[in-house]
């Protein structure tokens, strides 16, 4: 797995104009929005980013889109997700996993759940994926590239999205040679090692939300998929005094500490987005009011709501970057059947359920 940014070549025109980076953010099933969003572009033929990062949910959402698999991010999170075999707090009482990763990741073995690697792997090209996960080690966050077989990327995909206390110690993964933490100073020339093992954790820990990050890496441009709204600041009162409380007694719970380090990193990269360096354009997509569903235990209205929303949110984006040539609000999709199909619709219907937000921090001087 290799963290360093790979030449890019695609689409022909990239070094015409600014480098274009896809960042997909985390949030368990409400990344049934960005799945929305997602498969909105897919049914335009939109795809023009050169740098993809994914974390967590958004990490499967980004490999689901590369793979071209319009309606699957919604058919496993609607289903797989709100699986009895998936989520069960007992568990926890005898030493399991509460959330299982093992079984869910399996099942996208299976012939009718089948996760088109091949086909993610010939979108991508020589453009860049990078799927963040989090080393319980050092508890830096890792910028990882799928660089082997369909199976080494779907353990990616597992650690990325591996919540602790929820998936136990994380997910092993053997480098093939050392990954540059966000914390250590890159270099063109990659310190050389032997493969060594470490177990990795939900890449949301370390990188929640990896502006900086794409920013780093040379994109100019960075388009930025949210599923928090536009007021979330990730900033928990009762999250401090806890930690407060509970390690006065000496010690401090894993768990906690990386919660904090969830909340500090967010805050690092909210405030790089509120005041960007002057060559850059950040946009973002956010739900214009709170999403219905939840990290885990959504209801599937909720979840039906929240794709619907994305939807709408992908399409109002195209039309606002010239890419669709309907007005907002004439057309919407019928989210009734897993293959997306488009019906006509008042405007009055669609402003009243799109409640769509771009925020954007244009080049300035």
């Amino acid at each position: 797995m290799n963290s360093s940014a790979a030449p890019t070549s695609f689409p022909l025109y990239a070094t015409k104009r600014p480098k274009l980076a896809l960042i997909a953010e985390g949030g368990g099933q409400r990344g049934i929005f960005t799945a929305g969003v997602l498969d909105a572009w897919l049914e335009a033929g939109y795809d023009p980013f050169d740098m993809f990062i994914g974390t967590s949910a958004g990490s499967q959402n980004l490999t689901s889109f590369l793979a071209r698999q319009k309606g699957y991010a919604k058919r496993l999170i609607r289903g797989l997700s709100r699986h009895k075999r998936f989520f069960q707090l007992g568990r926890g009482l005898m030493g399991k996993h509460i959330v299982d990763l093992d079984w869910y990741f399996e099942k996208t073995k299976e012939a009718n759940r089948i996760l088109d690697f091949k086909a993610a792997k010939e979108s991508l090209g020589n453009r860049e994926l990078l799927i963040t996960a989090t080393n319980s080690r050092d508890r830096k966050p890792y910028f990882l590239s799928p660089k082997g077989s369909g199976n080494q990327w779907r353990e990616l995909l597992k650690a990325s999205s591996a919540l602790p206390f929820l998936y136990k110690q994380g997910v092993k993964l053997t480098t093939e040679y050392n990954a540059v933490s966000v914390s250590e100073n890159k270099t063109n020339s990659l310190p050389q090692a032997q493969p060594e093992s470490d177990y990795y954790l939900d890449g949301g820990l370390g990188a929640p939300l990896p502006v900086r990050e794409a920013y780093e890496r040379g994109a100019r441009k960075i388009v930025v998929i949210r599923t928090g709204d536009v007021n979330f600041q990730a900033q928990s009162a009762w999250l401090h005094k806890l930690k407060s409380l509970v390690c006065a007694t000496g010690h401090c719970p894993k768990t906690i500490n990386y919660l904090v380090q969830h909340e500090q990193a967010y805050q690092q990269e909210l405030a790089f987005i509120a005041n960007p360096p002057a060559d850059v354009e950040i946009i973002q997509i956010f739900a214009g009011t709170k999403l219905h569903s939840k990290l885990l235990g959504s209801a599937d209205s909720d979840l039906r709501h929240d794709y619907k929303v994305g939807v709408e949110a992908g399409r109002d984006y195209l039309f606002e970057h010239g890419e669709l040539n309907l007005p907002i609000g004439d057309t919407s999709f019928d989210t009734s059947n897993d293959d997306l199909t488009r019906d006509i619709i008042p405007n009055s219907a669609h402003i009243q359920h799109s409640a769509t937000q771009f925020e954007k921090q244009r080049l300035s001087a």
